[in-house]
This record gives structure tokens, sequence and C-alpha cells, in this order.
């Protein structure tokens, strides 16, 4: 039918456009082909990313959320989406709020996961922050050095807040209170973790000799 080709030709044009950072030509073509079948999703997922990519985040956000909230098979793109704009500025609450629409039966869960314990570990808020940030990635199935390095990542700005402002005993950065020493044995142990399925020799080496320096009996 004349209306598919003239939606498959838009949607070939609004990619390009894309690709090419013709972010205007690329809202143009999408936007088209949602007149021609405005029922689909898909074409409005597409405008959403080209208003972002053209800095048009608010306008963007609103058709990610239509996305989100119309089709569960949209629910991951579109929040990870709304993630990417709220984070952009400095919505921290807001992106997390978003990467919480995609549900663990979804194959983007873990992803959502990961991101959602970056958001929080970026955020700069304490150790609350990365409390929830290491809760974040517990019992999700990552791949292990993304894993074992975001928990390095936490539990060494952990040791930093705690150092800067002292321990909280009634926050647990995963299995470890929130204590130098607890959280010091925690580190220890994530490095030579690292250092473990690491290949390169020499950064093994320098695991290890990480893992021997934040030992507790370097502080006596």
């Amino acid at each position: 039918p004349q209306v598919f080709d003239d939606c498959l030709g838009l949607l070939v044009g609004g990619l390009a456009a894309l690709d090419d950072g013709d972010f205007a030509s690329a809202q143009s073509s999408f936007n088209a082909v949602y007149g021609q079948v405005p029922g689909e999703l898909a074409p409005k997922l597409a405008l959403a990313l080209a208003c972002e990519r053209g800095g048009e985040g608010d306008i963007a956000e609103g058709l990610y959320r239509t996305c989100a909230s119309t089709d569960a098979n949209y629910v991951a793109p579109a929040a990870f989406g709304m993630a990417r704009i709220r984070a952009a500025r400095s919505d921290v609450a807001g992106a997390v709020q978003a990467l919480d629409l995609v549900p663990s039966t979804s194959r983007s869960y873990p992803e959502a996961r990961r991101l959602r314990a970056l958001q929080l570990y970026e955020s700069g808020q304490g150790l609350p922050s990365l409390s929830q940030a290491m809760d974040s990635i517990n019992g999700v199935q990552l791949d292990q050095r993304e894993r074992v390095e975001l928990t390095a990542q936490i539990l060494e700005r952990a040791i930093s807040e705690v150092s800067k402002n002292g321990a909280k005993t009634d926050v647990r950065i995963g299995a470890y209170q929130a204590r130098e020493e607890n959280l010091r044995d925690g580190l220890e142990t994530t490095y030579r973790q690292l250092a473990g399925i690491e290949t390169d020799e020499r950064r093994r080496y320098e695991l290890v000799d990480k893992a021997n320096a934040v030992r507790n009996w370097t502080l006596r």
C-alpha cells in the first residue's frame, strides 16, 4: 500500500537525518510518519529520540512518558530516555524513578539496575545514596567484571565519606556497616575478586597491591 511505502521512506530518511545530526529533519520525518499512523508508538519513540538529541528535552520527555504508559513493549527504551533527560538536568531522584519503571521481567532490567546504581553513586548525596546504589545491583544478573568494578567504586567512595564525615552505624553499604574498618574489609575482598578475573598480569598485581594497601592492619 502507498501509505506503507510513504512511511517507510520517511522512516529511512528520518534515521539517516538522525545519524547525520540533522535533528530538525529527523523530527519532521518521524512526525510525518506518526501523522500517517497515529496509533503506532514506534515513530513516536523515534520522534522522542530526535527531540532529545536536538535539545528539546521537555518535549522528548513527554513523548517518552506516553510510550512508557501505553505499551509494555516500550517501557524500557522510554524509561532509559526519560532517565537520560532527567540526569542531564541533575534530577537524580527523577532519573531513578524512571529507571524503576523497567520491570524485573524485562531483558533490560539488569541494565536499568546498573544505571540506577551509577546515578546514585555519582549523585554525591552521601552514604544513604551509596547504600541505595549497592542495593540496586543486589541479586541482579550483571557481567561479573561490571558488578565487581562498580562495587569497588561504591566502597571507595563510602570510605571517603566516612573518613570526612564519620561512621554511620545505622547505614549499610551492601553487606558492610558504614564504618571504615568494615568498608576496608569489603574493599579488600572486592579488589582480590577483581584480581582473580583480571587477565592482564600487571593490572592483576596492581589490584593485589591495592588490596594489601587497604587492609585494616595498615591502620595500626
